[in-house]
């Protein structure tokens, strides 16, 4: 069985603190994403840091201009 479980912030803890209680054989614990504000943070990090290149929206001019023309 398959499942994605949705635990409130304030009950955190008390989840982690059950999982553990459940033997390790019976459950497989697999992270399907990072926190949503962990993501943006690593993607701004990676900007910062000029591992990640940018461009201004002005220099997308002619990528607009191509498919609104059409």
């Amino acid at each position: 069985m398959t499942a994605v479980v949705e635990v409130d912030e304030q009950y955190a803890q008390k989840f982690q603190q059950f999982i553990k209680s459940i033997p390790k054989n019976a459950i497989k614990l697999t992270y399907v994403k990072s926190n949503l504000d962990e993501e943006i943070e690593k993607r701004i990090n990676e900007i910062k840091n000029g591992r990640v290149e940018t461009r201004s929206l002005s220099a997308l001019s002619s990528i607009r201009e191509r498919y609104a023309s059409r």
